[in-house]
């Protein structure tokens, strides 16, 4: 197995070592493949799901039998949600020994991980026997590499021991995942509209399709705005981007939802972080919907819908070289003024320090974005510059992704700058993974957003409920001590100003840096416009 994933390319794998899986860890480290230890094993398999999304290869995530697997679960469904290549590997007592009570049991008896994953994954098997392991291992990785989806392998102890007289493992190719049958339907449909709209998903950043996407919308001269994932499809100041929409959204994006007759769907699922403020009665007459994976094509609106299938960039690919000039319809482009006037607050604005940051950041970063208040102010205020620099889990969302998928990535791209902007909840379930980051040199520059409280969670009960039950921290959260108490560089910030100079100098740094920085705790995020689920 070790021998596998280092002839796959596999340069780093994740986890938390332990008694159920050392066997294997102890050969992929023999075979140069770097073993990085984490802090928790949630935040291991973010790491790996970072290390797959900038490397486009197979991501290792390890965890040991029993609470070592179950804590890899949540990094599991957000790499199904994300589409991230990711073998899970849990470690599991020797066959020889099942049915005898056992310390972190991963069986029938107690908790049983292959089952556990099955939902979570693509695929999720217990290997029994060795001799029946390369077969499993070949479907596992086709599955992750052709798929883009997590696998899970359980491996008992004595399995893993096993001497083999021969594994062939076969190593899965690259496809052409195309649908031809639509082309003509697609361009037929794009001539016709009259009001033609290009919602831009999170698809497009994972096929690399910034290129094409720019070029259907300016072939056609079609709006381009972008889901909450789908930021940074396009940068801020193309001509044609008008925007973001849903949650984080602007008002002028969500206006062109409501008035379009026809959408081009590009890589997204269309969930209610991105459509919540469509009217039905304004959905559109037609719907094109490029997606890899078809679960919800054509099953959200009440739209015609033409479904394209396979991967986004060769299907764009396709139909942009069958487009003949002639007989493209001109229109005229609109206005793209989606950029509203920035709050003004007593204390610091996050809007407005999220708006000037990437004119401090190189041209050459990724900012990783977490999840609650923060993120989708980033999504409506982060100046995306370099295409597809902008990360977020806008549909698992699960707090903490960002920490663990930024030191991967880090790793994956050592040149790059990278940044994670995560917020004191988040920082408080997976901080402690700086230490990981400190101890393996992995310079990457986290932005803590403290406003003391569950801030998504409190403005949106407040709102809703008028109570706030639950989203108050009584003792705040000291990012800076904290940081510091794991070995990172700490930078304390209330003013704009304060900001800059410590994201300039932690640039230059080129160190673990933990820049703490405090918002007015009641500045409304643009969350609160949320209006109606479909």
């Amino acid at each position: 197995m070790a021998q596998g994933l280092h002839k796959l390319e596999v340069t780093h794998a994740f986890g938390i070592i332990g008694k159920s899986i050392c066997p294997l860890v102890i050969k992929m480290v023999d075979c140069g493949i770097e073993f990085v230890h984490g802090r928790h094993e949630s935040s291991s398999g973010f790491e790996a799901s970072g290390y797959a999304l900038k490397t486009g290869k197979l991501g290792v995530a390890i965890g040991t039998s029993g609470p070592g697997g179950t804590n890899l679960l949540t990094a599991a469904a957000h790499a199904k949600a994300n589409n991230l290549p990711v073998l899970f590997i849990t470690g599991h007592q020797s066959i020889k020994e099942l049915g005898i009570p056992q310390c972190q049991d991963s069986s029938s008896y107690l908790a049983d991980l292959a089952e556990m994953f099955k939902p979570a994954t693509l695929f999720s098997k217990l290997i029994e026997r060795g001799d029946h392991f390369s077969t499993i291992f070949n479907h596992a990785i086709s599955i992750a590499m052709s798929k883009r989806g997590p696998v899970h392998l359980c491996i008992p102890f004595d399995v893993q021991t096993e001497l083999l007289e021969e594994c062939p493992i076969l190593y899965p190719q690259s496809e052409s995942l195309v649908s031809y049958d639509n082309c003509e339907r697609v361009l037929s449909a794009i001539n016709n509209s009259s009001r033609p709209l290009i919602i831009a998903g999170k698809g497009v950043n994972r096929s690399e399709a910034h290129a094409e996407l720019i070029q259907l919308a300016e072939t056609f001269n079609i709006p381009v705005v972008t889901s909450p994932g789908g930021k940074g499809a396009i940068r801020w100041d193309h001509p044609l981007y008008h925007g973001p929409v849903g949650v984080g959204g602007c008002s002028h994006g969500d206006q062109l939802l409501n008035e379009s007759d026809l959408y081009i769907v590009l890589g997204s699922r269309l969930s209610d972080m991105t459509i919540c403020n469509l009217k039905r009665e304004n959905h559109p007459e037609t719907l094109i919907q490029f997606d890899i994976d078809p679960a919800f094509v054509g099953k959200i609106l009440t739209s015609t819908t033409i479904q394209v299938s396979g991967d986004l960039r060769q299907n764009l690919n396709l139909y942009l070289n069958k487009i003949n000039p002639e007989h493209i319809i001109q229109r005229t482009a609109e206005s793209a003024a989606y950029i509203e006037e920035l709050p003004c607050l007593p204390g610091l604005s996050l809007a407005s320090v999220l708006s000037t940051m990437s004119d401090i950041l190189p041209y050459d970063n990724t900012l990783f974005v977490d999840v609650g208040s923060h993120a989708f102010t980033a999504v409506k205020w982060y100046k995306v510059k370099k295409p597809g620099s902008f990360v977020i889990d806008a549909y698992f969302a699960c707090m903490g992704n960002a920490i663990g998928m930024a030191i991967g990535a880090k790793i994956a791209s050592p040149a790059e700058t990278i940044v994670c902007l995560t917020g004191d909840g988040c920082f408080m379930m997976l901080g402690t993974e700086i230490n990981t980051a400190v101890c393996n040199n992995i310079p990457v520059i986290f932005i803590v957003v403290n406003n003391k409280q569950l801030d998504m969670a409190l403005k949106g009960m407040e709102k809703t409920m008028g109570r706030i039950d639950g989203t108050l921290y009584e003792t705040p959260l000291d990012a800076v001590k904290f940081a510091e108490s794991l070995g990172a560089t700490g930078y304390k910030c209330e003013t704009a100003e304060q900001f800059a100079e410590a994201l300039r100098a932690a640039v230059q740094l080129k160190t673990v840096a933990v820049i703490e920085l405090f918002t007015d705790r009641d500045e409304i995020p643009p969350t609160a416009h949320r209006t109606v689920t479909i």
